[in-house]
């Protein structure tokens, strides 16, 4: 039988150590998850001094593979999945194709990489981006997570998903005294993280919000504000959903935000901006605004008042789930061999 290798590329630090797997992000550990369970995977990455928030053991091998390691692998049979594309990504992909004749496989794309790179550094990296894309996609297949990430020719569409049983039980219901608004992510500008701040200290009425999923905080706190550091405990994570009424996504730019998802799962109604308004997709419960302090306050009340009915519409969903992404995935890389 022939042994089935993939070859993972990721930006990401990755911790491997006995039999022990360890990342900042659990989205690349449900792709190294799915992947490990059906073909002989082998990582190249940044590495990961000590084990981070999100973990797991695993039974099959998986190997840390280093450029001197080409030749392990048959010279026309180099088979590739990359997650996002970077400029060491791209430069990883450059060298594999120079020792090989032949590299084949898919490149993942979990946001819009030319509206990301412009926002960071203006027009000139969107151009930097697009000149990455074009080489990769050369000989590489696209998956993409949306619809609105730029791409060309045939593609393969991937919603990503980490709900499973957990995410899914019964919604206990709590009555809130005020307004309790959540914001779960990084604290970076195309986050929209800075825009959401500056929007609701100009609110005249009573409310808290919570921001959580990073641990670096640059702002002065107040009292109705409160961070929370980085949770990687799934149990605690419902939990935060759980104690809030509406999740606000402030981002500029997403791809197939997971946390969407997760709030939707809690039955806790989004609020997103227009920036982003392709993700909100067929789901209900996902509300669009101005990035407005007024029409933030409007959406927020409108929910509020109808609150139950926006939780039995949400009902409605059929939310995608860890396993079906998990099979998804594993069906379209079956088809490199």
């Amino acid at each position: 039988m022939k042994i089935k290798k993939i070859l993972l590329i990721s930006n990401d630090k990755i911790y491997l150590k006995n039999r022990v797997i360890s990342n900042e992000f659990n989205d690349t550990l449900n792709i190294i998850e799915a992947i490990h369970n059906h073909f002989n995977l082998f990582i190249i990455s940044r590495s990961l001094k000590k084990k981070s928030n999100f973990t797991f053991k695993f039974k099959n091998k998986i190997k840390r593979f280093y450029l001197k390691s080409i030749f392990s692998f048959r010279k026309k049979n180099l088979k590739i999945f990359m997650i996002s594309i970077t400029p060491r990504n791209f430069l990883l992909y450059f060298l594999l194709c120079k020792f090989s004749d032949t590299v084949k496989g898919y490149v993942y794309l979990r946001s819009n990489g030319h509206l990301e790179y412009k926002s960071k550094i203006g027009t000139l990296g969107y151009f930097i981006y697009d000149i990455m894309y074009k080489n990769i996609q050369k000989r590489l297949k696209i998956i993409k997570v949306s619809k609105n990430i730029i791409s060309k020719g045939k593609v393969s569409f991937l919603i990503p998903s980490e709900l499973d049983s957990q995410w899914l039980k019964k919604v206990k219901k709590k009555k809130q005294l005020v307004p309790k608004l959540l914001y779960l992510g990084r604290y970076k500008k195309e986050k929209g993280f800075f825009s959401l701040l500056n929007l609701v200290k100009n609110f005249d009425f009573e409310f808290k919000l919570t921001v959580a999923g990073d641990d670096n905080i640059f702002w002065n706190k107040k009292k109705n504000v409160s961070f929370v550091p980085k949770i990687s405990d799934k149990n605690k994570l419902i939990n935060l959903y759980d104690d809030h009424d509406i999740f606000i996504l402030p981002s500029f730019t997403e791809g197939s935000p997971k946390v969407i998802l997760e709030s939707l799962a809690r039955k806790k109604p989004v609020i997103i901006f227009k920036d982003i308004k392709h993700v909100r997709l067929s789901l209900k419960g996902v509300f669009i605004c101005k990035r407005e302090t007024g029409s933030l306050k409007n959406k927020i009340f409108y929910i509020l008042s109808n609150y139950s009915k926006i939780q039995r519409m949400m009902k409605e969903n059929n939310l995608p789930t860890k396993k079906k992404f998990q099979n998804n995935l594993v069906k379209i890389l079956n088809d490199l061999f």
